[in-house]
């Protein structure tokens, strides 16, 4: 997935979604570590695994918030709700993992 960022000032940005999972978020981390980057908050284009899997990982280390609008906020809170909706209802465990969204 695609990872932008919105740079409000020369060190503080903003991340257009996080990436697919926790080791994106990892090398987010690392990037903005390298170029004096403060993590403001994380903007979430829509809520499917590949843009919100590093949210959580992202927002334990830095304390950002995250926004998404809409159901996606919903979603995005809820990863779960994802693989629920994809299989129409509660995933099995296989599905629930393979999305990297529910431990």
């Amino acid at each position: 997935a695609k990872i932008g960022i919105y740079r409000q000032t020369d060190a503080e940005i903003y991340l257009i979604d996080s990436g697919n999972d926790k080791e994106a978020g990892k090398k987010v981390l690392k990037i903005a570590k390298q170029n004096g980057w403060t993590i403001k908050g994380i903007i979430n284009t829509h809520s499917n695994a590949d843009h919100i899997g590093g949210n959580r990982y992202i927002q334990e280390q830095t304390g950002c918030p995250i926004f998404a609008g809409g159901i996606e906020a919903a979603f995005t809170r809820y990863p779960q709700l994802e693989p629920s909706f994809l299989y129409g209802g509660y995933p099995f465990r296989e599905l629930r993992n393979c999305l990297n969204l529910i431990q």
